[in-house]
């Protein structure tokens, strides 16, 4: 190289140098300008410095609770212990590996998993039983440590399992109600603030700060745990009584339109639910839509006597239970002549059923239906009930509540002959368990249509009120007079010699009702199958003086014949004797009118 060569490349290193040295010193003076300009405070380089390296753990936050009108708890949070452990630490041996993995119900191999993982934090197994807890740390083992968490535990276990849901390990809700007012229920989670490393992972020493928790607020239901235990076992006797596929019924008070008690069968155990089958979780009693079949039918005998259309002595010719209609014949299952209006519904025929319906004609038919609620025509009880924010503290106010499905009846204009004359005894339509028990409970109550509820209101954890139900009166449906004349109607069901509810009778009170079997849809064939039945009955007791509506459903019984009367009124019985001397109802038969209990004072009608 020569000397003018060396001194280019000196030159050039130099440059280069002052380049650099420029460049280093652009970035500092950016920097100092950025920290005196833009920098954050003390305390949120501090938060800075937290973010990058700590951690938050969030535990199962305190849900509240879910009470019966009578403050019982349905569903409650208690503290649990969880146990965590620093893989980096535990090490167990094989004998405490399997002492663990026997405690807990799992597999050695499961346990060997997690003191093998990486980082510093891993849960053993959450919400562990107190004496297992107990017994593990006893082990000694290095790396393991005791959390405690909230668990929902479940006091009643099965009763009201299909309505109340279930949580998962996290506590937030996964199914029913738990689910559905989540939002109000959860309260915020307990954070446990941990150590990080360089690559985020967390450092568990068992020793970290625990933030404050927020508890939930409560939920207080319109059921009652007694009734819906006593539901509940009648259902269940009645549905293997009958060996059919399942069963549910509803209890109202129908002055307030509140529900007292929501059975299923089969049922469940929330407290287990991990070991629940999703076709055991089903609301029945709220969810299904099914044909109603001739439960239906007082409700056409009523509007026509509102419409002044027909009166109770009225005489029609019921054909010897064969009729035709648009070319399609129907039949009565009792065949009979002439009949009286009230007769009609004791037997329960179709072809007179169907005459009564033309004379009130197809639009006040239709009309009429819609008027007791039927096709999603109860506000709070079908499709449009869910709006509404979650209830917050300082905001009370009606109630959200769970869109319950709706049945559907066409609109009558589109109707052939034979389509009006099915809907006019309860085939072609659907309906759901709600609608039912609202709208005999207008019958019960003298005319009124209830707003539905289950749930009575809802209160933050130191006790306010944030969001209550009122009963509300949505309509008027028939006068006094005629529900008057349609309970002796209905009383006559089970009473009469040739009525279809008579196994609906109770020892100490007069019972008003309706049986009903409808054919089910095959939904393969989209047909009526010849042998899938619904045996249902629903009426009320006392006659004069009703406290309760209690409809029964028996789905698809493989006894025969899968009539309502036989496997569904006898369940209404026992639903009804047991929970009206529960409620310390006076008995209205004359030889039983001294079998009020000396304890517990009579509940009025419509305070329940």
């Amino acid at each position: 190289m020569n000397e003018r060569d060396f001194q280019s490349s000196a030159a050039s290193r130099f440059w280069l140098f002052r380049c650099v040295a420029l460049a280093v010193f652009a970035i500092l003076a950016f920097r100092a300008s950025y920290l005196h300009l833009f920098a954050p405070s003390g305390k949120n380089l501090q938060a800075l410095a937290d973010r990058q390296y700590q951690l938050h753990e969030d535990l199962s936050p305190y849900r509240g609770g879910i009470f019966d009108r009578r403050e019982e708890p349905l569903a409650i949070s208690i503290r649990t212990p969880s146990l965590a452990v620093n893989p980096r630490v535990f090490n167990p041996d094989q004998r405490q590996t399997r002492t663990i993995a026997k405690i807990l119900g799992t597999t050695q191999k499961d346990v060997q998993q997690i003191s093998s993982k990486r980082g510093y934090f891993a849960w053993l197994q959450r919400q562990v039983h107190h004496k297992d807890a107990a017994r593990i740390m006893a082990l000694g083992i290095p790396g393991i440590h005791e959390i405690t968490e909230s668990a929902r535990y479940y006091p009643a276990g099965p009763a009201a399992a299909h309505l109340l849901g279930y949580v998962g390990l996290d506590n937030r809700g996964l199914h029913g109600l738990e689910l559905f007012y989540d939002r109000e229920l959860r309260g915020q989670s307990q954070r446990i603030k941990g150590a990080k490393d360089a690559r985020g992972r967390r450092i568990f020493t068992g020793d970290d700060q625990a933030e404050p928790e927020l508890p939930g607020h409560s939920l207080h239901l319109t059921l009652d745990r007694v009734i819906q235990e006593i539901a509940e076992e009648a259902v269940r006797a009645g549905a293997e009584r009958a060996k059919a596929k399942g069963a549910f019924a509803l209890v109202s008070d129908p002055h307030t339109g509140k529900i007292l008690a929501v059975a299923n069968h089969p049922s469940f155990d929330p407290n287990d639910f991990r070991q629940v089958r999703i076709d055991q979780t089903r609301n029945s009693a709220l969810l299904d839509q099914f044909e109603p079949g001739s439960i239906i039918k007082p409700f056409v005998i009523a509007g026509a006597l509102e419409q002044k259309k027909v009166k109770a002595d009225d005489v029609f010719d019921c054909e010897n239970g064969l009729f035709n209609v648009g070319g399609v014949t129907f039949h009565d299952d009792h065949p009979a002549g002439l009949l009286t209006v009230s007769e009609a519904l004791v037997r329960s025929s179709n072809i007179c059923t169907y005459k009564v319906a033309e004379k009130l004609g197809r639009k006040a038919f239709h009309e009429n239906y819609l008027a007791f609620g039927f096709n999603g025509n109860i506000p709070g009880a079908g499709r449009d009930s869910s709006s509404g924010p979650p209830a917050a503290e300082g905001n009370e106010q009606n109630l959200r509540a769970p869109p319950w499905p709706s049945g559907r009846v066409s609109n009558y204009e589109k109707w052939l002959p034979i389509r009006f004359a099915n809907i006019a005894f309860g085939q072609g339509m659907t309906t759901t368990g709600l609608e039912i028990v609202q709208a005999y409970g207008a019958i019960a109550n003298g005319g009124n249509l209830m707003r539905p509820t289950l749930i009575d209101r809802i209160e933050s954890a130191d006790g306010n009120i944030l969001a209550s139900f009122h009963p509300e009166v949505v309509r008027r449906v028939i006068s006094p007079d005629v529900a008057n004349t349609m309970r002796k109607m209905l009383a006559s069901v089970v009473t009469h010699k040739n009525g279809t509810g008579s196994k609906a009778k109770t020892a100490s009170y007069t019972v008003a009702g309706k049986t009903g079997t409808a054919q089910k849809v095959d939904p393969v064939r989209r047909t009526y199958s010849p042998d899938k039945r619904i045996a249902s009955f629903v009426g009320f007791a006392p006659v004069e003086d009703p406290y309760l509506v209690i409809l029964v459903v028996i789905d698809e019984p493989r006894e025969r014949p899968a009539y309502g009367g036989l496997w569904a009124a006898p369940v209404f019985s026992e639903i009804a004797q047991k929970s009206l001397k529960y409620l310390n109802v006076a008995p209205d038969l004359e030889d039983n009118k001294l079998m009020i209990s000396a304890g517990e004072p009579a509940v009025e009608p419509g305070r329940l």
